[in-house]
């Protein structure tokens, strides 16, 4: 009796498997992803929507995210030789240089290629030739704000020349801009909401997503040999992120859900724009649903990156870039998403 017992708990358990995900026969898949910021900002929360939805538990992974100090911080952890790091999401241009000078990095997917930043300034500076002679705060040069700022300064034909710069870390930009120690900052959307919260008459001086819009914002990125090793949890690290992406843009309260648990209490006191944030994204497609990653945007901000002289020598290729099997592959898993986008 005893036996029959048992072998109906076990008839029982292998029948409901399939629905347990294909990690659950066996040990998940272990990844450890760098993320650039703690509390992370609202174009990133899809990781922490796939996190929290169990969707990287689907494709049998368990993935453990590590936050440094800004995007810079988290390429050089990435390229570190004690790095235990399997993924990064990592400013795209600065993938570029780094692959360019030999990291052993390659970019495989992007959540979010569009540069969703805007340019915040000091209440009276209107447009981008207003900067000019003014303090702006960024990580640093050849950085993820450095970039975004000379790409909306750029549109008023002023360079590192006409500017000077501050040092700001990521969540030290919105009190270094209402405190007057920068005269503007490279801040995302949200943070620039919070900003006129708190000063109003603080302006935007544009989308640079609209101004540069083949401007690659973000990529995920792993070391090549990683992707070859461990070639199947890639794609199922991107399928995951496929889907988190596509859900989001579906279930506006499953994201702002998650989005309030991760971004931090500030935005618990100003659930209003939690709201307005999501909305732009979902109005200009800020995430990706496919591969996210257009070959128009890898080789124009290739180009971009060759102007500032971020490469020694030749440029990059698009194929050392880019590994785009692994996208082909999770979009097999799937489907694409109709009609295509990125």
């Amino acid at each position: 009796m005893r036996r029959t017992v048992q072998g109906m708990a076990v008839l029982v358990l292998l029948a409901f498997l399939p629905w347990l995900g294909p990690g659950a026969a066996e040990s998940a898949d272990k990844l450890l992803l760098g993320m650039p910021v703690k509390p992370p900002n609202m174009v990133h929360v899809p990781v922490f929507y796939a996190l929290d939805k169990g969707l990287f538990k689907k494709h049998g992974l368990d993935v453990e995210v590590k936050f440094f100090r800004g995007g810079g911080a988290t390429h050089r952890a990435a390229t570190s030789a004690q790095s235990d790091l399997d993924v990064a999401w990592v400013p795209a241009p600065i993938a570029m240089s780094g692959i360019s000078g030999g990291s052993g990095l390659k970019i495989f997917h992007s959540m979010a290629f569009k540069n969703e930043a805007q340019v915040a300034a000091k209440p009276g500076i209107t447009s981008p030739a207003g900067l000019k002679g003014l303090t702006i705060g960024i990580e640093d040069k050849g950085g993820y704000s450095h970039l975004g700022a000379l790409a909306v300064m750029g549109t008023a034909g002023l360079t590192d020349e006409d500017v000077k710069y501050i040092k700001t870390p990521p969540p030290a930009r919105v009190p270094y801009l209402i405190g007057g120690k920068a005269d503007a900052v490279v801040i995302h959307v949200e943070q620039v909401l919070l900003a006129q919260k708190q000063q109003p008459g603080v302006t935007s001086l544009g989308d640079i997503w609209k101004l540069m819009p083949d401007y690659l914002y973000g990529a995920f990125v792993a070391p090549e040999a990683k992707l070859e090793s461990r070639r199947d949890a890639y794609v199922r690290f991107t399928a995951a992120m496929m889907e988190s992406n596509r859900a989001v843009y579906k279930d506006k309260a499953g994201y702002l859900e998650v989005a309030k648990k991760w971004i931090g209490p500030v935005y618990a006191e100003h659930p209003d724009i939690v709201d307005r944030t999501y909305e732009t994204f979902v109005k200009e497609r800020i995430w990706s649903v496919n591969g996210g990653l257009p070959k128009s945007s890898v080789e124009w901000t290739n180009t971009f990156n060759a102007k500032l002289k971020k490469y020694r020598g030749v440029p990059p290729t698009y194929e050392q870039l880019v590994d785009l099997r692994i996208g082909k592959e999770a979009l097999a898993k799937v489907g694409e998403v109709e009609p295509a986008e990125q």
